[in-house]
This record gives C-alpha cells, structure tokens and sequence, in this order.
C-alpha cells in the first residue's frame, strides 16, 4: 500500500512516522503552464469542484496539491491492519451533500457505527478540579436537552426563530446576528436559576464542539450545531458523530470522485502566490513554477491563506477575518487498547489539569478470528497536548482524565495544529465572526474563488461542508469561465 509522510504511530516497541493510505496517489505524467481553471487544494471542496467543472464544461482543470496524498483535512489510514479516519470522519443521511455522493457511488451501504456515540453503556464526566465519575446516561439526556432548550430561549426567540433555516443563515431577518457577540459560557452564566453543575457539564460536552473551552466558542456556533441537529442534542449528537464510511473509509469516497474527473493533477506542489488582472490569473508555486488560467478556485483553509501572496490584496474584511482564523487546534488520537471494554462516553471541563476534551470506544477491532481489543477515539483541547511524541504524557493523561483501566497498546495521530496545510483541526468560529466574516469569505474575487469547509452555510467543518462549498465553487467557476468565453468571440 502507498504511504505518507504524514500521521503518527506510537508503540512501546518504538514509533513511525508516516502511514500507509491509498490517499497517497501519483501526479499526472505532464502537466502544462496553461488551464481554463486550476483547483487548488485536493480536499472534498477541491476533488467534487475539479470533478463537476470538467464534468459539466469543456474547461481544462489542474487539480493542485500542496501534500502526497489527496483528501485534505479528511483521510483514511491503515494502521495495525485497521483503517483509521485521522480527520473527518462522521456522515448521516440528513447531511444532504455528503449523502448525495454516498449514494452516486453506492457507498451509503457501506456506514457502520461508533460503539461509543451509538448506545454507550457508561458515561464518565471530569468536572474542574475533581475525579472522573461515571454518570447516568439518561440524566445526562434529560439534563442537556432540558437545559440546552432553555439556552436557545433568549428575548422571546427559541432556537427555531433565532435560526429557522441552518443551511441558510444569512437570510433575513438572521435575528441570531444580535447575540452573535456571546460566548457560550457567557450565555450559560446568564442562565443562574440552573445549578452551576448542570451547566458545567453541558458546556464540557459543547466543547466538543471545536476542542475549545466554552468561553472561546461562539454562542451563534452552538445554535448553529443544534438547529443542524433538528433543535435537539439527541439529534445533533446523531448527526455529528454515530455513522462513518466502512470499506476504505472516506479515502474510498476521495478516490470515487477523483475517478470522475476529467483533468490533471498535480501533488508535492505547495502555492506560494496568486495574482490576477484583466488578462487572467497566475499560481506561483514555492518551487517559483508559474501557471496561469482564466479562473482559480482556492480551496485554502481559513488559517493557511495568510501564507498566500495575493496581488492585487484581498479585500479588507477578509484580511480580518483570515487573521483572526478559526479557533479549533484540537488533537484527536485514536488508541488501541489491551482488553475489549464495553461502549463508554467521557468529557472533561476545560481546565489546565485535563488536556483532554472527550472521548469514546468507536469499535473493537475488524480481525477475522474475532475482537481482541478495543479501539477508541480521544479529542484533546486546543493547546493541550502538543508534542505527540510525548507518549507517557498522552497516555498518562489519557488514563487519568478518561479511562482509567486502559492499557494502550498503540496510539495514532495527526498533528493538524501543527500542519502547515491546515493550521488546526475542523473549523469552529469565536463569538462575533459568523455575523461579521461568513458573507465575505464566500464572495469570490475577481477571477478567484474560494471555497472551503470552513466557511459553509450548513455543516461548517464537516464532509458536508465541504461538499456543499464544492457545489457553489463550481457554478462560480464556471460563470467565470463562461464569461471569459463570450468574450473571446
């Protein structure tokens, strides 16, 4: 099987550096200086882009890559005989753009669960300063439902008026726009009849949300969550995390959409540079090749485009919104460990002492003479457990905060806080960015497009996202490319 450089195993016996993953394909045999559209960056938002504009046009595409492999932010990894999901991972039915795809290339046979998330039999909670304690699963139900409802109650809206169409935010009248400025620790302090307890815990379990104590998190991104969700935590925790893409993962699906399009690709290749004027665009690339094109789709996550050169500038709102970023620079590790354990959920509260934010049993192994172990998934905090070299750390950590009877026989990861591609993990916005920045990152500029999980309407940070970024990207892009046509006759 091919390998990346990228991604990390440890084990007692030692550690390696770089996985194997059929994400890791070869570059076209030629390429050429010239294209109607070059598509930077091979994430969903990329791969579906490139896919639909030579689909549906006679355009010339460059699918450009700056990583040895495909997939961005989302890729599938073979580790210890089992396919790991070291980015995105959880689909579902009513995410309507990643389903789509599921079923064009017969995938949506393929979901199985996380043990975990599904039906867990145990959950645990670490509050601040005290032992993880096991909890009761329906208390724990009753008590984010009822306190979440009350959350999204604010001035006489609920959820449902403060954000009725969560796939179209922007549309008007967007009352949500007036408490955007709201952490959700400042909203859940407003809330003082409810025990401070009960709020503790739903914000550690909100925290999930971007790897991120409830005071960075945006109130605005957590009704987002929740009105995605149909206006119930049961609803968004199904959503957001219980089904995933069996046979290959979502590497299978990449490579399906790869192999409908119509064009050349090129990997290894870091952007260093976009300009643009009347005649067209130039990609410089950091080895300094030049390539030009009619149109430049920009698939660059939100916390990488400062390391584009762009001439002329961006736009001034946009230059705000990319140095401010997204605030989620979680680790998420996936651990094998010694003995199968039955379906368990744990969260901590973000404090200095508990570096990890959550995590859960996903399942116990895919080996023909049965399970031997029980693979599980943990999120830490942005911040938290930065070297993932540090083995007793993260084990010990892990041991303590989540899981105390573990024994770990190897742990995998990749250190998306410390990519140079990506800059942290899935997108999640701080208060006051959704009603200032989301409008203007989806405009295109002039003949660039730019499209990205990270500033999508409906599943913002998810596969979804992605896709549905993808989608408006290529009707964009072919506007451009239609117009520039007309205009040569």
């Amino acid at each position: 099987m091919p390998r990346t450089i990228e991604g990390y195993i440890w084990t007692p016996a030692g550690a390696t550096e770089g996985l194997e993953t059929t994400s890791a394909i070869k570059s076209t045999g030629s390429v050429k200086d010239s294209y109607d559209v070059i598509v930077i960056g091979s994430g969903f938002t990329g791969l579906v882009a490139a896919r639909d504009i030579s689909q549906h046009s006679k355009a010339s595409v460059l699918l450009l890559e700056a990583r040895d492999r495909i997939g961005g932010r989302t890729w599938t990894a073979r580790v210890d005989n089992e396919d790991m999901e070291m980015g995105g991972t959880w689909v579902h039915w009513n995410q309507p753009h990643v389903y789509a795809e599921l079923h064009r290339y017969g995938l949506h046979s393929q979901l199985k669960t996380s043990a975990g998330t599904l039906a867990p039999e145990n959950q645990y909670y670490k509050a601040a300063d005290a032992e993880l304690r096991e909890v009761s699963l329906l208390a724990v139900g009753e008590m984010s439902e009822r306190i979440a409802a009350r959350m999204f109650q604010i001035d006489g809206y609920d959820s449902r008026t403060l954000m009725p169409y969560p796939h179209d935010p922007l549309r008007e009248s967007a009352p949500w726009k007036q408490y955007d400025d709201l952490s959700i620790r400042q909203r859940l302090d407003q809330l003082d009849d409810i025990p401070q307890g009960d709020r503790d815990m739903l914000e550690s379990l909100m925290n999930s949300f971007g790897s991120a104590p409830g005071s960075n998190t945006g109130f605005v991104e957590a009704l987002r969550w929740y009105a995605l969700g149909g206006h119930t935590m049961a609803g968004l925790w199904e959503l957001a995390g219980v089904f995933k893409l069996g046979g290959g993962g979502m590497t299978f699906l990449a490579l399906a959409i790869l192999g409908d399009f119509e064009g050349d690709v090129l990997l290894n290749t870091p952007v260093a540079a976009i300009s643009q004027d009347t005649r067209g665009a130039i990609v410089t690339t950091q080895s300094r090749r030049r390539m030009k094109a009619n149109c430049i789709v920009s698939t660059i996550p939100l916390n990488c485009l400062s390391d584009i050169q762009f001439t002329p500038p961006l736009s001034p709102l946009r230059r705000r919104a990319i140095h401010e970023g997204h605030i989620n620079m979680g680790v998420k590790i996936h651990f094998k460990l010694s003995s199968i354990q039955r379906g368990w959920f744990a969260s901590c509260s973000s404090t200095p002492s508990a570096p990890f934010c959550f995590a859960f049993s996903d399942h116990n192994g895919t080996r023909p003479g049965g399970a031997d172990s029980t693979w599980c998934i943990g999120f830490g905090y942005g911040g938290q457990l930065t070297d993932k070299k540090d083995s007793a750390h993260i084990i010990s950590s892990f041991k303590e905060n989540l899981n105390p009877k573990a024994d770990v026989l190897l742990y995998a990861t990749h250190d998306w806080a410390n990519d140079p591609y990506a800059k942290g993990a899935w997108s999640c916005w701080g208060p006051g960015s959704m009603s200032r920045y989301l409008a203007e990152l989806q405009k295109s500029e002039g003949r660039v497009v730019f499209a990205s999980a990270d500033w999508a309407d409906g599943w913002r940070g998810f596969v979804d996202g992605a896709l549905e970024r993808g989608k408006v990207a290529t009707r964009d892009a072919l506007a451009i490319v239609s117009l520039e046509s007309r205009a040569r006759l």
